[in-house]
């Protein structure tokens, strides 16, 4: 017993001694696929940890002259004579934003106790783009020499000092220099004390700008104040996906690899890549004034815009309780909802209606019906319309009629009158006839049958006819839910995931049956990434647990959940090089806890 103790504690203190010296052995290092970039290209860093690849992702600090984006992990075994070794890399794309050369790492890193520290490299930005557009019309203009200086964003206001309730545009610009963009998003902008009307379909055209030639992409659309005082407009912000081609590996460890590395085929096999931008404009500073009190009209409602006015009155001869329709339309330029209809004196001669009201871009409508009450009605009354014009900063006022109308006197009315017949009415005198005015009562009257029964009032033939309108409505709903599976794919492929994870699962618990680890975690894995893949709409094929972390971060997930996410994705990946040493139970235990994944995020509706 005393020596299986000594062995024990021996064993133990062996243990503790390789961790130790394996610690040490962890080899970190920094490396690109490219020591040269361009403006709109892209560089892979490769962070590796050889000895181990249990190292957590390191946090890059700000790197100067570059944006940084963590792609992922990439873990690697090697058996070499009897030796198993590993490693982690961890990719990182990195994007240039000004031209230079520049200096990154030494990267250090802390972990358990241990401190690692990479290699520094030497990067050159050229000012040449990836997808340079070397026309006529650009050659021998200067070259920006910054990203931002390419690609950027610019919100413009007609003017800064603006009235109550004055509709102004507000454009927002989008500069491109020289660069690929795609799903580019419509913009948003902060407008506390504003009401934004909605962008129409962006304008596209070029503009040189200090001797640069841009790609201009340019957003319109109409804001006004609803309240006085300093406000700040912006800053304008749009999302999207600048297209970046990825430099090659210059390091070609065999002769063929000049071949299969070329222009070609990075084209075909992922040599361009979406890097996601976020750009933001300066704001604008904008004051709002109350209209002023110096010659306001009495009969001033509001108005606020350039306008003209027009009126009419149909018909111009109507009788006394007839109606007559008043059309007024207000035309121009401003902010057609502080227009109401234009005031006019119509006393107590008219029955007044409420007018419909019809609004157009440049246009509103007024039609309101009048009845006169007496036949002393000779005209209406002019219409008085007053508004406030910010371009000259003065009231205006329109006035048309008064409108000349002929009302007559009704015919007079015809009284209903009733006449009540004084006569009796005449005796019977026709002789009955027994057997048909006086019925006999039968002893047997044989089979009886409901008077006025019809087809139609039959209750299983009412049924009936709602069979086809219940079969129409299916169908109705059936084709809608195609529609909408073609249109949406994302939510095609939610409604999918459930469906095809219990197909994978099943075939999974036949391989468990059999005692097949190696086929039984494959179709784990493959289940696992189709599943989530359908489920966050990703690419199904390398979905890994980082790629799943970033999508549920936000999400309030129980840890027990994400722990178990993340050991299956570990099982699944360590299995192919110790599948030998797992169990029955160990299977059993991988699939319940996959099944309780999927079980979770489908109740909880991730």
């Amino acid at each position: 017993m005393k020596i299986f103790r000594i062995a024990k504690i021996l064993m133990a203190l062996t243990f503790l001694l390789s961790s130790q010296v394996l610690a040490k052995d962890i080899n970190f290092e920094a490396t690109v696929n490219s020591n040269k970039v361009g403006l709109g290209q892209s560089l892979e860093l490769d962070l590796t940890f050889d000895g181990s690849q249990n190292m957590p992702v390191p946090e890059l600090s700000v790197i100067e002259g570059f944006q940084v984006r963590y792609l992922g992990p990439s873990t690697r075994m090697s058996i070499i004579n009897g030796q198993a070794t590993s490693s982690v890399t961890y990719v990182y794309t990195l994007l240039p934003v000004k031209v230079g050369v520049f200096k990154i790492g030494p990267f250090r890193f802390e972990h358990n106790g241990n401190t690692y520290n990479s290699n520094t490299i030497n990067i050159e930005v050229l000012e040449e783009a990836a997808q340079a557009q070397n026309s006529s019309s650009q050659e021998g203009l200067p070259q920006a020499k910054d990203l931002k200086e390419r690609i950027f964003l610019k919100l413009q206001l007609e003017k800064d000092k603006v009235y109550l309730n004055e509709v102004i545009p507000i454009t927002i610009k989008l500069f491109v220099n020289k660069l690929g963009v795609r799903d580019i998003q419509f913009p948003r902008f902060n407008h506390d004390g504003f009401s934004v009307g909605e962008f129409g379909m962006p304008r596209q055209y070029q503009e040189v700008i200090g001797g640069i030639n841009y790609e201009v992409i340019e957003f319109q659309s109409t804001i006004f104040g609803l309240k006085p005082g300093e406000f700040r407009l912006g800053p304008a912000a749009i999302q999207c996906n600048l297209i970046t081609r990825k430099q090659a590996n210059r390091q070609r460890p065999a002769p063929f690899d000049d071949f299969f590395n070329s222009d070609v085929f990075d084209n075909f096999f992922g040599g361009y890549q979406a890097y996601p931008l976020n750009l933001k404009s300066a704001d604008i500073p904008v004051m709002v004034l109350l209209l002023p009190l110096e010659n306001k009209p009495e009969g001033f409602s509001g108005a606020l815009g350039v306008f003209d006015f027009q009126a009419s009155v149909s018909p111009l001869e109507v009788k006394v309780g007839d109606p007559l329709t008043l059309k007024a339309v207000v035309t121009g330029q401003g902010n057609f909802n502080t227009v109401n209809l234009p005031g006019s004196s119509l006393g107590d001669d008219f029955k007044v209606y409420e007018p419909q009201v019809k609004q157009d871009k440049d246009a509103k409508t007024f039609d309101q019906v009048l009845i006169p009450l007496n036949a002393s009605v000779k005209e209406i009354p002019a219409m008085n319309f007053n508004f406030f014009n910010p371009q000259t900063g003065v009231y205006a006022a329109i006035t048309r009629g008064p409108f000349p109308v002929k009302v007559i006197k009704p015919d007079k009315a015809e009284e209903l009158k009733i006449t009540e017949s004084k006569q009796p009415a005449p005796a019977l005198t026709k002789e009955e006839k027994l057997g048909r005015d006086i019925i006999y009562i039968k002893d047997n009257p044989g089979q009886l049958r409901k008077k006025g029964e019809y087809l139609y009032k039959h209750k299983i033939f009412l049924w009936l006819q709602v069979i086809p309108l219940l079969f129409y409505l299916l169908m109705v709903i059936l084709h809608a839910r195609r529609r909408k599976l073609a249109a949406d794919v994302k939510y095609a492929r939610q409604l999918l995931a459930p469906r095809r994870a219990k197909a994978g699962i099943l075939r999974a618990r036949e391989l468990l049956k059999k005692g097949s680890a190696g086929e039984f975690y494959d179709v784990l894995f493959g289940v696992l990434q189709e599943y989530l893949g359908n489920k966050f709409h990703l690419p199904s094929k390398g979905i890994t647990i980082s790629i799943i972390d970033e999508q549920l971060k936000h999400k309030s997930i129980p840890e027990e959940i994400l722990v178990n996410l993340r050991n299956i994705f570990s099982e699944c990946d360590m299995v192919r090089y110790a599948a030998s040493q797992l169990t029955k139970e160990n299977m059993q235990n991988s699939l319940e806890r996959l099944e309780e994944i999927i079980d979770y995020l489908q109740r909880n509706r991730v």
